[in-house]
């Protein structure tokens, strides 16, 4: 069995390939993911539970599906996104904010938006090295007052 370690995963069975992670889920290390043989651009590689991911399932498509898993671990940055769902209040983006330059995570983007009922959605695109990075951000964001739930969020 060749394994060749690219960007941080190992894709079984193929010896070398172009990697790219995929933009719809943000996989990180330390979460369970699959590969899929994309048509010119390689491996692209999502989050198990994408839902991208479910055309495993398509006989179709079986024979693109590639077990993949990470390499020993590097310090190598990973983007990734979570959708803050909120209580609107006055300086919660500061609060945010503030938690997240705590974190000492590299913000890359941050949205807030405002919804109906009170309500308000923050998106924030960032970077972590793992999966125990981000829920640790994810913790931090949510003792926040009136933040009151999160998911990974959907590219």
């Amino acid at each position: 069995q060749n394994r060749h370690a690219v960007n941080g995963v190992i894709v079984e069975d193929i010896d070398s390939c172009m990697i790219k992670f995929a933009k719809c889920c943000t996989p990180v290390p330390g979460d369970p993911i699959v590969g899929f043989i994309t048509k010119g651009f390689g491996v692209s590689i999502h989050r198990a539970d994408c839902p991208n991911a479910q055309s495993r399932e398509d006989p179709r498509q079986a024979a693109r599906w590639v077990r993949v898993r990470w390499a020993t671990q590097e310090e190598q940055p990973f983007e990734t996104t979570l959708e803050l769902d909120c209580i609107t209040r006055d300086g919660l983006i500061l609060d945010v904010a503030m938690a997240l330059s705590t974190a000492r995570v590299r913000v890359k983007e941050m949205n807030g938006k405002d919804l109906p009922g009170g309500r308000s959605a923050i998106t924030i695109r960032f970077e972590v090295k793992d999966v125990a990075e981000l829920e640790s951000v994810r913790t931090k964001l949510l003792n926040i007052r009136d933040v009151v739930g999160s998911r990974r969020g959907q590219n």
